[in-house]
């Protein structure tokens, strides 16, 4: 059956054995039928998260070379600043101006493989700009690592495996990326707005993705299995949790990678009162698995009883290609591409041949 609204579950029903078993039954039912859930009381500290919110439009209103001191392109591992509509997706820019930063991590050394340069130092901005920057994201990455974790545990008791089933799938320390994500007001031309997206149809490469929306705008939509958007707008103290390709592709299509949207739509922009809103903030965090991980060794036997509960051929194709694109090789080989895909500047400053091939290789035929 397709979805009309995004689930909510409640986290501390969790940590009692008498509300566990429902919360686990919550828990598959949005995993696999749904793909995204609304979380409310997670035990990140509000003055952690809120720290976070605080600093994100303070440092987009840095002076631009400040910014720039810490531009993507100077990085080979993906990490730093990136201009307004310098990411793609679905072959089209995308209308936000944005920072990645990750789990801090050296740089992997010269006899590793390449796609390892997917873990890396990060870019920090100057600390005399932006006193306090780093200290509020390293707390808050800190904060989501715990929770993350639980999250392996409680997913594997969702479907039925042993709690440990999915942990030797990840990199030990874990390792997370995050963007700050700062969406404009889209341009005043209505022609303009129409073809303007905020980021385009996509799935998530990764484990889980931990979405804090930073601001009160509605514009975040998921596509149910009729192709019909329905809308996530922010739940005061929820983050939006969302399954990525990589959990999709390690259970054969039992968990369900769902594709989401922004929508820059001008009313979007606007609150209830007519006021305008000014600019959206969203501060996704992105739970990786081992970019070593290949087919040869994933052994998950997932209970019969709980393949059943996907139907739909589709899903099941679709995650069957997903997993052969990601597992023909590593992981980190199909992200490695993946993201030089997206960031074709960086791309072309460091990866130049992959590029091509990979740019030769998705082209349509």
């Amino acid at each position: 059956m397709t979805f009309s609204t995004i689930p909510l579950l409640d986290y501390s029903q969790s940590l009692s054995p008498s509300t566990k078993p429902d919360f686990l039954l919550s828990l598959r039912h949005a995993i696999v039928n749904v793909g995204f859930f609304y979380l409310v009381n997670h035990p990140i500290d509000s003055d952690v998260q809120q720290r976070l919110v605080k600093k994100t439009p303070e440092l987009f209103d840095l002076p631009l070379e400040k910014k720039l001191e810490i531009e993507m392109i100077n990085s080979k591992h993906f990490l730093g600043y990136s201009r307004l509509q310098a990411e793609t997706t679905a072959r089209k820019a995308d209308y936000r101006e944005q920072f990645d930063f990750a789990t801090e991590l050296p740089a992997p050394g010269p006899d590793e493989p390449l796609y390892h340069n997917i873990r890396g130092p990060n870019q920090w901005p100057d600390e005399t700009a932006i006193p306090g920057f780093r200290q509020a994201l390293e707390d808050y990455l800190a904060a989501i690592d715990p929770l993350a974790d639980a999250f392996q545990i409680l997913i594997a008791e969702a479907l039925d495996l042993p709690p440990k089933a999915l942990q030797p799938y990840f990199d030990v320390p874990s390792r997370h990326k995050m963007k700050l994500i700062k969406y404009p007001p889209p341009p005043q031309s209505t022609a303009e707005a129409a073809t303007t997206q905020g980021v385009g149809p996509h799935k998530d490469s990764e484990f889980l993705t931990f979405l804090l929306q930073a601001t009160p705008h509605p514009g975040l939509e998921v596509q149910n299995k009729a192709g019909e958007w329905v809308p996530a707008p922010p739940v005061a103290g929820s983050l939006v949790v969302n399954i990525g390709r990589a959990l999709e592709a390690i259970t054969g299509g039992v968990c369900t990678a769902t594709t989401h949207r922004v929508s820059l739509a001008p009313q979007n922009f606007i609150d209830a009162q007519g006021s305008a809103l000014g600019p959206r903030f969203s501060i996704p965090v992105f739970q990786g698995m081992s970019l070593d991980l290949s087919s040869e060794n994933i052994s998950l036997e997932i209970p019969a009883h709980i393949r059943d509960l996907v139907r739909d051929e589709k899903v099941r194709s679709d995650a069957e290609a997903t997993f052969n694109s990601m597992f023909r090789g590593r992981i980190g080989e199909g992200t490695l591409i993946h993201r030089v895909t997206s960031h074709q500047d960086v791309g072309r400053r460091w990866y130049p041949e992959i590029l091509a091939w990979a740019l030769g290789e998705y082209e349509p035929k």
